[in-house]
């Protein structure tokens, strides 16, 4: 039989889901779209007229760098905006 010390202890609901939050795929993803949506725009803005002109004089790093940012910035909204709620045990 288990004696109290081995018993694994409570978890209250706001710990959960503090738990359940910061693990979220969607902050997660969001945050990686976000990283590289910014390393994207820069290069886009400083990189060279021949990288930047390459395909058809569009600078496809600038315009998915910026794609990127509002992608990003969407998951997390997504994510602020309607948390995770943890799994009730059962």
């Amino acid at each position: 039989m288990a004696t109290e010390a081995e018993k694994p202890p409570e978890i209250d609901a706001a710990t959960a889901a503090k738990a359940a939050n910061r693990f979220d795929l969607r902050r997660i993803i969001g945050g990686v779209f976000l990283i590289y949506g910014v390393i994207l725009t820069v290069v886009g803005i400083i990189g060279s007229d021949e990288v930047k002109n390459k395909a058809a004089g569009i600078n496809v790093n600038l315009w998915t760098g910026l794609a990127m940012l509002v992608v990003g910035a969407m998951m997390i909204a997504w994510a602020l905006m309607r948390p995770a709620a943890p799994q009730a045990p059962r």
